[in-house]
């Protein structure tokens, strides 16, 4: 099965710290993947607020992560430390329910779910998230609460600022290709498929 993930964190580089990432875990596939090892955190939107977990290959800047599986997944969870200022460390932490076996791949990014308009990928939206843009609901670290109308909850300090997160996804399989062969998505920032990450399960 061929997993898309897109581990972020979104902080305006004006009036808020500087952030690192740490590390990425995913005990259910066996990932323990580090910052300067296995990971960089870049900036492949055109809002630079926005850093992205991608593979540490080459200088360009990709969306997120691939991950191949030996098996199908249908619950995994994901645990991502950012370093924050130099004095706290934020833990963001996403359950994702997968919810049919149908197809082979997932992906995270919501742009994946819609239909094209030739019919050859058909809409891939869960009942639970059609009222939703994917503003308000694809998994997103903050270091501030707000109400992004996704299913989440905050863990915070006295001055309100976020130290952990913890957020539920829920999403349909999708054809591998919408992946593999949407080189140009994200302005060629899709990571390689020959670049995914490997876990047995």
């Amino acid at each position: 099965m061929l997993i898309h993930l897109v581990p972020r964190l979104l902080a305006c580089r004006v009036n808020e710290p500087v952030c690192e990432l740490i590390d990425f875990h995913c005990p259910a596939l066996g990932l323990n993947l580090r910052n300067g090892v296995d990971l960089m955190a870049k900036r492949p939107y055109r809002n630079k607020h926005y850093q992205v977990a991608c593979r540490k290959i080459g200088q360009k800047a990709m969306n997120g992560i691939l991950i191949e599986t030996t098996e199908r997944v249908r619950e995994f969870t994901t645990i991502t430390r950012w370093a924050v200022g130099g004095d706290r460390v934020v833990n963001h932490q996403v359950q994702y329910f997968v919810l049919d076996d149908e197809l082979d791949a997932i992906s995270e990014d919501m742009m994946f779910w819609y239909a094209t308009g030739d019919g050859r990928w058909t809409r891939r939206w869960p009942e639970v998230s059609r009222q939703f843009s994917p503003v308000q609901i694809e998994p997103c670290m903050e270091l501030r609460t707000r109400d992004r109308k996704a299913h989440s909850a905050d863990r915070l300090n006295a001055r309100g600022e976020v130290l952990e997160r913890s957020e539920v996804f829920q999403m349909h399989t999708i054809e591998r290709g919408r992946i593999v062969e949407n080189v140009t998505f994200h302005n060629g920032r899709m990571p390689s498929i020959e670049h995914a990450f490997r876990a047995s399960i």
